[in-house]
């Protein structure tokens, strides 16, 4: 007798970001993963069908007959994905904030008597560049004159902010500012402004019970966030992605499922 077909899965999920053109970029890029992008710690991934209009012919014929159906059918209907992440890479911020997300190297270096102008005075004024060195000290000058760090300014290392401590520094004062700073990674998000993105997602699957393995790819799905995310929230945050299964160009179907194992 064979063994029931008890299923339970287990897969290493990777997304792609699908950009101008068709480019996909990776996630979490990992250039010592086989396919460059790391996977990403998935608590569910479900596909949802949501079934066309159903279109019926009746009969016009006299008696019991008239108004029967004698032709039914139901339209094609619509695929839809729900994925709830336990990681969440630059990228997938992105996705919170419905923004736009940049994400960069900077190596370190420095800069000499740069110009500035402070447009306002009574809020931080932010600098290029992000974790300043103390050492050597940032040095900051108004007419050629240095300033007093402490006294006329201070800087937030860390995040590259110059606040105006005296009246050295007003509403559109000119400075020349001189710093040196480490190598970060810099990500920026420009929230707000693109709701859905598409994605490509890979799953490389396995079957805990039976150990067949399988392949999942969605060649494009139009991803949203899916309820509110707490930032504050005492429990690590969880963010849900949802939206339709595209089939994209090239694809016969919205997604595709193929297992395999090695013949007896």
């Amino acid at each position: 007798m064979a063994t029931p077909a008890v299923r339970q899965f287990a897969g290493d999920i990777r997304f792609w970001e699908i950009g101008a053109g068709g480019a996909r970029k990776p996630v979490i890029p990992e250039p010592t993963d086989p396919t460059g992008n790391q996977p990403i710690e998935t608590n569910s991934l479900v596909f949802g069908y949501e079934a066309g209009d159903e279109v019926n012919v009746v009969s016009k014929r006299r008696g019991a007959r008239y108004n029967q159906p004698i032709h039914s059918e139901t339209q094609p209907g619509t695929t839809n994905v729900t994925t709830t992440l336990l990681e969440v890479p630059p990228l997938i911020l992105a996705r919170m904030l419905f923004g736009e997300g940049t994400s960069g190297v900077v190596s370190a270096g420095a800069v000499s008597a740069v110009a500035h102008t402070v447009a306002v005075a009574g809020v931080p004024y932010q600098l290029p560049h992000r974790m300043l060195l103390a050492s050597p000290a940032p040095v900051v000058s108004k007419d050629g004159d240095p300033l007093t760090a402490g006294t006329d300014y201070v800087i937030d290392l860390r995040r590259g902010q110059l606040i105006a401590k005296s009246n050295e520094i007003t509403d559109g004062t000119e400075l020349a500012i001189s710093y040196s700073y480490g190598a970060h990674v810099s990500t920026k998000i420009e929230g707000g402004a693109t709701p859905t993105k598409s994605f490509y997602i890979d799953g490389d699957m396995e079957d805990r019970i039976s150990g067949e393995n399988g392949e999942l790819r969605i060649p494009q799905a139009n991803l949203t966030t899916d309820g509110d995310v707490d930032w504050l929230s005492a429990e690590p945050i969880q963010v849900t992605l949802t939206g339709p299964v595209i089939v994209a160009a090239g694809e016969t179907a919205p997604y595709t499922f193929e297992t395999y194992r090695a013949s007896a």
